[in-house]
Formats: C-alpha cells, structure tokens, sequence
C-alpha cells in the first residue's frame, strides 16, 4: 500500500500513547514498594510480638524458680541456726559446769571462761547473721511471690456475645449437652472450679475439658478468674439465675411430691 503524505503524518499524530500511560507504569513499581514494605512491617511486628511473649514466660518461670531456691536456702540456714543454737546451748551448760567444778583453781577458770566467752560470743553472732540473712530472705520470697500475683495476665479478648443473647431464663438448660448441663450443675452447687478438677469429676480429658470449658466460656454460661493458673470458672449471673429455681417452681414441685 502506497502512501498518502501528509494524511499519513495526521494518522500517526492521531494514534499517539496517552499522557496516562506514563503515569499508571510509574506509579506500578511504587504500588509494589508499599504493598513490600506492609508485609516487612507485618513480619517485624510478629517477631517483637513473639519474642514479647517468650520474655514474658522466661520471666515468670525465673521467678518461680527464685522462689524455689529461696525455699531450700531458708530451709537449710533454719536447720543450721537449729544445730548452732544446740552448741551454744551445750556450750553455756558446759561452762555453767566449769564454774561449779573449778573451786579454787582461779587461773584454769578465768582462762577457760574466757575461751568459753569467746566461743559463746562468736556462735551468737554467726546466730544474729544467720537470723538477719533468713529475715532478708523472707521477704524477698514474699516479695517474688507478690511479683507472680500481680504479674497482670496477657490474654486476647475474647470474642464473647452478650450474656443475654445466648443465655436466658428460659432456655438455658435448652441448647446444652448432658456434659455441659452436668458441668454447670457442679458449678452451681459448689462455686468456683479449675478445668482438670472439673475433669476428673466428669471424667473427661484434659484436652476435652479445656475445649468443653472454653466453649462455655464464649458462649456466656461461665466466667473465667485468670488471676492465677490455673484458670478457675464460675457460673455467670445469667446463667445462675436460671438455674436457681423461682419460689413458684419450688411450690409447684412442692405440691406435686405431696
């Protein structure tokens, strides 16, 4: 095909790339930059969020172990202070002796009181130091075991829905398995309880217990104390006012028994 001249040069002009063009290629490889530099910052936060945590149980199993140690030197200083004041006892009862017997040997005795002083003066200081040293170590027991208690909890929020919305006075006992219903029995009747009590009393597993008390848990029949471990449930408020029956159920059995 031959060409026209000058309509060619217009066709050419006609078909030229957009201004757009360059700026949606230009703005691609910064699109990609920020969607990386998201996914670096997601991956920095997960590694300081999991290295929190590994402190946080680093942390609390040094005191625990403290404490244990703390135990086993008080134990062994009491049973050194014990074995130290039956020396000086036997020391004061030998000396009291030595007073009776010596008579008129004046020298012997004061030389031999003397040692026996001294004796007597040295154990009662070991005695004082060792006393003062179980007192420090006393309280640096109480204080790590303070430090555990109120060592707040980390725990996620659980997504719970409210009380009303999943139990109510009417239909409680409805939507729960024989196991749950038996399990908010036990709560019912004898208050607080921790997961592998309440386990051995149903018979279950650990695992089956700690999966049946989470659901009751999120579901609002249970409240959970994570002040210590481990956890303890107690019935919620809902939950226990429809498990408490009315004056009028009670007088309507009452009356059917009768």
């Amino acid at each position: 095909m031959t060409s026209n001249g000058p309509c060619d040069i217009t066709r050419v002009n006609e078909t030229k790339i957009p201004p757009n063009a360059t700026v949606v290629s230009a703005l691609d490889p910064f699109a990609i930059a920020v969607d990386v530099f998201s996914v670096v910052i997601f991956i920095i936060l997960a590694v300081l969020a999991g290295r929190a945590v590994h402190a946080f149980k680093q942390s609390k199993q040094a005191l625990t172990e403290s404490a244990s140690l703390i135990s086993v030197i008080v134990d062994a200083l009491t049973s050194r202070i014990e074995q130290s004041e039956s020396v000086v006892s036997q020391v004061q009862s030998e000396l009291d002796g030595v007073k009776t017997r010596t008579g008129g040997v004046e020298w012997e005795q004061a030389s031999l009181h003397s040692s026996h002083l001294q004796l007597l003066k040295s154990m009662q200081e070991i005695l004082t130091n060792d006393k003062r040293l179980i007192g420090e170590l006393e309280q640096a027991k109480t204080k790590f075991a303070s430090l555990q208690q109120k060592r707040p909890v980390v725990e996620p929020a659980a997504k719970r829905p409210p009380l009303g919305g999943v139990v109510s006075e009417g239909d409680v006992l409805s939507s729960v398995t024989p196991t749950e219903r038996e399990t908010l029995e036990i709560l019912s009747r004898e208050g607080p309880k921790a997961a592998p009590e309440l386990g051995r009393r149903l018979g279950k597993s650990r695992e089956h217990t700690s999966r049946l008390m989470k659901k009751l848990y999120l579901e609002g029949y249970v409240d959970r104390e994570t002040n210590r471990a481990p956890f303890r449930y107690r019935l919620s408020e809902t939950a226990r006012s429809a498990l408490t029956p009315t004056n009028t159920e009670v007088t309507e059995k009452s009356s059917e028994k009768a």
